[in-house]
């Protein structure tokens, strides 16, 4: 409450007029005596309108006018003062000032001085210093949040003392109690490396002499051993050409850092073994180019389906695991070995002796995946394909490609065993690439053609039937055996090229003359049956002729009934038997089929390799195995067909022992469409 004697004395002057609140004096009956500007302002009336004209109470409006008499003035009188009460005072434009009203009799109980504030004002300037207290409070939960969520602490390191201030974050990341006082020495004690520390402090020197900002990131441990990695940053502030104060943050990255390594793993990392994937292997054979000589190992191993298909996938993996060890234990940290996929390992090594090297490490890796594993004793064999630098090649590329055809070789030519692509896999690789360029521009240009070599009843020595035998014009029209690019056909397409123009050439020597050909036997290789629908294609492309299936017998391997893929033949030959097609198995006897084959398919005759019937003067045992494979035959109804029978005797041999039919250079060599003999011509 004002003080009164002062606020009389004061005679309501120019001071008066210029507070922001109303004053009022009275009479001990509430006339107006004096008034200041303030008030007479929110009036909008002259002083000669209020001073010794009107009393408090008719200031007021009628609400506050009945308050006034009835409650407030008699507790005036009463008690000699009234503190902020709220009454409504009208203004000049028939509003209403809500004003917050403070009233004291004086002590000589003459006057009354009264005080009024505007309660909006009032309000608002309450409200607004609430407001700053709360932001600032929110203000400071906010960044506390924020320096949590972030990571960051922020600190200001005094150069001359090496006293820090830092926020509550520092203190956490440090592992140190806020309220304690911080030096630079407490922080950097932190910090595990001490190479690191030197280094902030002479980053910290350089600030000072440069202005350099400092930024290092490093490894902290707390008081109780828990690791943090952390990002510091920091800048001078400077006055007068001096630097004041240093300010900074420390980033905890940890969560980051852990986050990225997770990423780098999956990205670079095989899951199942831990060892370097496909794509770190790839990066890491570009950089090896940089240094010296180094040697490059492929390492399949041999028939790992058949080990998944009998332990089952998870003691497989176990293998696999077990695999990944060993072959890490012969490079050591300063090679690489990286799981490609599946059952396929790659290594690599530096070596002044690259090649010693590489036929090192291929023999000691099949040495341990010789030694038994724990998982029922299992023991691996492997293909190996070897390459190095720069005896094999100059760039990943070609240094990959190096070794990989090597392995493809060795799996083919000696497999379990390890090689070079050089010397005679080398010129093997040569040759089936120009067997391959050869097949391809004869398909091109319409050059691959359809012999035939007859079929004889061995009783009758009258012509059955022929096979198809693919044969390639070259460009200068000489004619070509399979002798000469053969090695094309271990190529899938190449092969499919020549089974699908053979077939092309005889269904149109058939057009031209059926009776003349009877039926013909066309092989098919396995690339040519792979697909689901190759059935309905080879009756498409006869149907497309307006010829009869019965016409062609589908010759295949016994290799091609290898595999998981003996329903999907089966289904495939049941369906071309339907349409009166017939199924050889030819080469019998040198392939793989189990009798469960012979059984299980719809197979209508067997073609007994020549190498039986060449051989029956040379081997008793040729005889023998002859005859097991007809009495077989004729107890599951079967046909038999003997190739390469070159003389009366082989052919009489046969006759005796149940062979119907034959072919071989006693009953003529295949020749072109045009040079056959008429029907039935007996041989």
């Amino acid at each position: 409450m004002m003080d009164f004697p002062a606020f009389l004395a004061s005679g309501f002057g120019p001071e008066a007029d210029l507070l922001p609140c109303g004053l009022l004096l009275t009479d001990a009956e509430g006339t107006i005596l004096a008034a200041n500007a303030t008030l007479l302002r929110w009036l909008c009336q002259p002083a000669g309108a209020v001073i010794g004209a009107r009393s408090f109470a008719q200031l007021l409006a009628t609400p506050g006018q009945l308050y006034w008499k009835t409650h407030l003035w008699p507790k005036l009188r009463l008690k000699g003062h009234i503190d902020e009460v709220t009454l409504p005072l009208p203004d000049g434009t028939g509003g209403l000032r809500h004003c917050l009203l403070s009233a004291q009799i004086s002590a000589e109980g003459g006057h009354i001085g009264y005080v009024l504030f505007d309660a909006a004002r009032k309000y608002q300037h309450d409200q607004d210093q609430a407001r700053s207290g709360l932001v600032a409070q929110l203000r400071d939960r906010w960044l506390a949040q924020i320096e949590r969520m972030a990571g960051v602490g922020a600190f200001a390191l005094d150069p001359e003392t090496g006293q820090i201030e830092a926020s509550d974050r520092v203190f956490q990341m440090l592992g140190l109690v806020p309220d304690a006082g911080l030096t630079l020495d407490q922080m950097l004690e932190r910090f595990v490396s001490a190479k690191v520390r030197t280094a902030i402090r002479a980053d910290l020197a350089r600030l000072a002499r440069t202005q350099e900002p400092l930024a290092q990131e490093a490894v902290l441990a707390t008081p109780t051993g828990e690791l943090r990695r952390v990002q510091l940053q920091a800048e001078g502030e400077w006055l007068g050409g001096q630097m004041v104060r240093i300010a900074g943050v420390l980033n905890d990255v940890t969560r980051m850092h852990e986050d990225q390594q997770r990423l780098w793993q999956a990205a670079n990392i095989d899951d199942l073994t831990g060892l370097a994937n496909r794509r770190l292997f790839h990066r890491r054979l570009q950089t090896a180019f940089d240094g010296g000589p180094f040697a490059l190992v492929l390492l399949d191993i041999d028939d790992f389906n058949a080990v998944n298909d009998m332990l089952g996938a998870d003691a497989a993996d176990e293998i696999l695991q077990d695999v990944a060890v060993r072959l890490s234990g012969l490079v050591g940290a300063a090679g690489l070995v990286a799981r490609l996929g599946g059952d396929e390992f790659a290594l690599l090594l530096s070596a002044a002796n690259a090649d010693a090297m590489a036929e090192r490490l291929a023999h000691e890796a099949r040495a341990a995946l010789a030694q038994p594993f724990d998982v029922a004793a299992t023991k691996l064999t492997a293909c190996i394909g070897l390459a190095t630098f720069p005896a094999d090649g100059t760039d990943a590329e070609g240094l990959l490609r190096c070794a990989r055809q090597a392995l493809t070789e060795v799996k083919s030519v000696r497999p379990g065993s390890a090689a070079f692509l050089r010397g005679p896999l080398r010129a093997r690789i040569d040759a089936r690439r120009k067997a391959i360029a050869f097949v391809q521009e004869a398909a091109r240009d319409g050059r691959i053609l359809a012999w035939y070599q007859p079929k004889v009843r061995l009783d009758t020595r009258r012509i059955v039937g022929y096979e198809a035998l693919a044969r390639i014009r070259s460009p200068d029209g000489h004619i070509c055996t399979p002798e000469v690019w053969g090695a094309a056909l271990d190529d899938v397409d190449c092969a499919r090229l020549v089974d699908g123009n053979v077939l092309d050439a005889v269904l149109a020597d058939l057009k031209r003359d059926a009776p003349r050909l009877m039926r013909v036997g066309v092989n098919f290789s396995e690339a040519s049956l792979r697909g689901m629908n190759f059935a309905e294609q080879i009756l498409a492309l006869i149907a497309a002729r307006g010829l009869s299936p019965k016409l062609i017998e589908l010759e295949v391997v016994e290799t091609v009934l290898l595999g998981q893929r003996a329903d999907v033949l089966a289904q495939g030959f049941e369906r071309l038997r339907a349409e009166g097609m017939r199924i050889a198995l030819d080469d019998f006897g040198t392939g793989f089929a189990s009798l469960s084959h012979l059984r299980d398919l719809p197979i209508d005759r067997i073609k007994l390799d020549k190498s039986f019937v060449l051989g029956l003067s040379g081997d008793h045992r040729n005889a023998a195995i002859l005859r097991a494979i007809l009495d077989l035959a004729a107890v599951l109804g079967l046909e038999t067909v003997a190739e390469g029978i070159e003389s009366d005797k082989a052919a009489t041999y046969l006759r005796g022992l149940g062979c119907l039919e034959g072919q071989g250079f006693r009953f003529g060599p295949a020749q072109p469409f045009d040079a056959l003999p008429p029907p039935g011509k007996k041989l």
